[in-house]
């Protein structure tokens, strides 16, 4: 085990943190540890979002440093503006600190002893690929490893992270791959501990039970099949079987199906994230668990930066128009658009939750923008006394376009920061990509499953609050329940009577001034995108349906809500908050089901967590525990990895021919995957997504004549894609016969490595 690794990237990371602590404490000034949780990924975020404007002139180790210098530079003028001499509180620093250093030791532990970057079971091949390709040039974009002569089509923030941080430390990218991904890990959840703690501080909760609940929500609850699961089968046989045939009915063609069926006896990791079918409902534990460094894991923890730039522009006082400005139109558009880059997916949700700061926000979002007259505008009562209901619906209306004026505003900025990636990849994304509508609807058993938990605690937390704050009588608060029922029925959308009403009853009670605050923000937010998945999709060219799009878009749900979630729970837990209830013919108080309702949750929610990282742990072993991603070369593949390692150590990026990968996620095109090393082709269905089937699978047969063809083609081929080395292992002798793989008959190319399995051959291009 590399203990020293592992102290270096834990050193690394607090130093980070330590650097953009004061522009943490500027962004977060009224937060209670002065926004030390988000320190982290705030100076990932100047630093990347540095290294990416200059990366597209140079990029090296040099500009790993300049990045940091950027940040220091950045922190110092913040300081010297800085009239409160207590801009860090060393607390809080502290408290984040040990949070973080917790759960980058907690994945540490997970990835030691099981490191393997391998091609099934996720996108690993795909991360490491692009990875070691970011680590290999000399400017951005970086070179597609699957396409020499063109540069990666796909965003690639997350991976250009890690870079970073690998140039930083000077660590071997076999180990720093899984020491990146411990330290995002933890870096969302202590910002997610940061956020949940300033939500439950500003209403009047416990901030530390409130951050604690909100960090495991994010970083360690899963959904509710296992304990359901386990609930089910522990009555007796007969019933138990009747009740999981009808479970696993209601989600039929899932993993998570079979899971219910038979028990607990069958765990695994895998099957509590398909439980929707024809779609992944992945979650944080989960992702992490699984091991990719794929961009919808690694934005999560700037979608929370969002959120809590948000939340800090929704606190700030409705004439402070300058503070204002800052949070809105300076230092949100840097982060969007470094989410964006990181994982586009996540571009509509974060342009989604400043519009509802904007629109929730005491303040006028209008005066954001120039001559526009600073103050607080009631949407329902715009200028005193009461509205008519024209008047509040107008007033209503005005405040949502204006706060769509100001999300458009970031947006465009954010497009600004983003420029060069937008011109080369965010286009061709989108090129290949159209609106699906009206899928299969999602079951109401499959919704509970997956939000359950959240649905709980929000609706413990919005209910009495809306029935107090709307004066609805329970009579009709009855029949309107109802209704909603039937019409979720008749339309057959469960979404309808399950998720809709947080939409609802939310707004209202935010705009009636009832006992909420940004944490009902956030619970709209994650309920917004849970409908709106049932109606609209991305229809795109790597799986039909919204498969994509409810995998993407969960991940971000969960990470909204799990805060909001904490919060919530924590302030009704809380005796110092001002909305009281009870139980009626019970001497039990509103605290006291809170309590309740929280222990049963997170004794609920972290059974998964519990009975995965126990098989993880005793189906691995801790003998010989590493961080090395690449350490199973040596046993599983002896002879490549042999040849793998020699041309790792070539420098630069040399062209290289091997066979097609048509078959993703298994073992093909493991020299480009795992060198960073331009193939002509790599992953043909990979390559097909980004730059259309047809044009991909021509270049697979250019490949298919370097290995096969006659002697006339092969040269002309060579020199079209430059190619410097061909190789000929397991794959290529499996696909083509023997005597066309002898490349040293042919003029300008002679073999520069062989053992018993592999003939790599360098190609002398102007003998060729």
């Amino acid at each position: 085990m590399e203990y020293a690794l592992v102290v270096l990237w834990l050193a690394a990371f607090q130093a980070l943190a330590f650097a953009a602590l004061p522009i943490a404490a500027r962004l977060f000034v009224r937060f209670p540890d002065r926004g030390a949780s988000f320190a982290v990924p705030v100076g990932l975020a100047v630093t990347t979002t540095a290294v990416f404007l200059v990366g597209h002139v140079g990029f090296g180790r040099w500009t790993a440093f300049l990045g940091v210098a950027v940040l220091a530079g950045l922190s110092l003028v913040v300081l010297r503006r800085e009239t409160d001499s207590r801009v860090i509180r060393p607390r809080g620093y502290a408290e984040a600190a040990l949070v973080f250093t917790v759960a980058f030791l907690l994945l540490v532990a997970v990835r030691a002893v099981d490191p393997a970057i391998v091609p099934g079971g996720g996108e690993k091949f795909l991360d490491y690929g692009i990875y070691r390709s970011l680590l290999r040039a000399d400017a951005l974009p970086p070179a597609d490893m699957w396409w020499a002569g063109d540069h990666v089509r796909y965003y690639y923030g997350g991976h250009l992270m890690a870079a970073v941080l690998t140039h930083l430390t000077g660590t071997a990218p076999e180990y720093g791959y899984n020491l990146a991904l411990s330290g995002f890990y933890a870096s969302l959840v202590t910002a997610a501990y940061g956020l949940a703690a300033a939500l439950g501080d500003a209403r009047g909760a416990s901030r530390t039970t409130a951050g604690a609940l909100g960090a495991f929500f994010v970083g360690v609850a899963s959904n509710l099949v296992v304990p359901v699961t386990g609930l089910v089968w522990l009555v007796p046989d007969p019933i138990a079987s009747g009740i999981a045939d009808r479970l696993s009915g209601a989600i039929d063609g899932s993993s998570a199906s079979d899971l219910v069926a038979s028990g607990l006896s069958e765990f695994g990791y895998w099957a509590p994230s398909r439980v929707i079918p024809g779609t992944i409902n992945e979650f944080p534990l989960f992702a992490f668990l699984n091991g990719d460094l794929h961009g919808h894991m690694l934005s999560t923890q700037f979608l929370l930066v969002i959120a809590a730039l948000g939340f800090a522009y929704y606190r700030t006082d409705p004439g402070n128009r300058r503070r204002r400005r800052v949070l809105a139109l300076v230092a949100l558009p840097p982060v969007v658009a470094l989410l964006t880059l990181v994982n586009v997916w996540s571009l509509p949700t974060g342009l989604g939750v400043a519009w509802l700061a904007f629109a929730f926000g005491p303040a006028d979002p209008l005066t954001l923008l120039p001559g526009v007259a600073t103050g607080a505008r009631s949407a329902s009562v715009p200028d005193g006394g009461t509205a008519s209901p024209g008047a509040a619906v107008a007033a209503e209306a005005r405040r949502i376009g204006a706060a769509f004026v100001g999300a458009a505003a970031v947006g465009a900025l954010a497009v600004v920061w983003l420029s060069p990636f937008v011109v080369g990849v965010l286009l061709q994304s989108a090129s290949n990509r159209s609106l699906g509508v009206l899928p299969t609807p999602t079951t109401a058993t499959g919704l509970l499953l997956v939000h359950g938990a959240f649905l709980l605690a929000f609706a413990l937390f919005l209910w009495p609050r809306a029935r107090e704050s709307l004066s609805v009588d329970p009579g009709r608060f009855g029949v309107l329940a109802a209704a909603l029922v039937a019409v979720g029925w008749w339309l057959g959308y469960p979404v309808v009577v399950l998720v809709v009403p947080l939409v609802v009853a939310g707004w209202l009670v935010l705009r009636a001034d009832g006992d909420v605050g940004y944490e009902t923000v956030l619970v709209i937010a994650g309920a917004g995108l849970v409908t709106l998945v049932e109606f609209v999709y991305v229809e795109d060219s790597a799986i039909s349906g919204r498969f994509n799009t409810v995998f993407k878009v969960y991940m971000q749900v969960w990470v909204l809500w799990g805060p909001a979630a904490g919060a919530a729970l924590a302030t009704l837990m809380s005796q110092r908050a001002d909305f009281e209830w009870s139980v009626p013919g019970f001497d039990v108080s509103r605290g006291d089901v809170a309590t309740g309702v929280a222990v049963a949750l997170v004794l609920s929610t972290g059974m998964y967590g519990g009975l995965a990282l126990e098989n993880h742990f005793e189906s691995t072993g801790a003998d010989g525990a590493t961080l090395d991603g690449l350490a199973y070369l040596d046993d599983r593949h002896a002879d490549e990895g042999e040849a793998i390692r020699w041309l790792d150590r070539k420098s630069g990026q040399p062209h290289v021919v091997t066979a097609p990968g048509r078959s993703p996620y298994s073992w093909s095109s493991p020299v480009p995957s795992l060198t960073g090393l331009p193939a002509v082709v790599g992953w043909v269905y990979q390559e097909g997504v980004y730059r259309g089937s047809t044009v991909a699978e021509r270049r697979a047969e250019d490949v298919d004549l370097i290995y096969r063809g006659q002697w006339s083609d092969r040269a002309e081929l060579l020199k079209r894609y430059d190619v410097e080395y061909v190789y000929v292992g397991p794959l290529e002798r499996e696909a083509y016969a023997d005597e066309n793989l002898d490349f040293g008959r042919y003029p300008g190319i002679e073999p520069a490595f062989r053992n018993d399995g592999v003939v790599v051959y360098e190609v002398n291009q102007s003998a060729v």
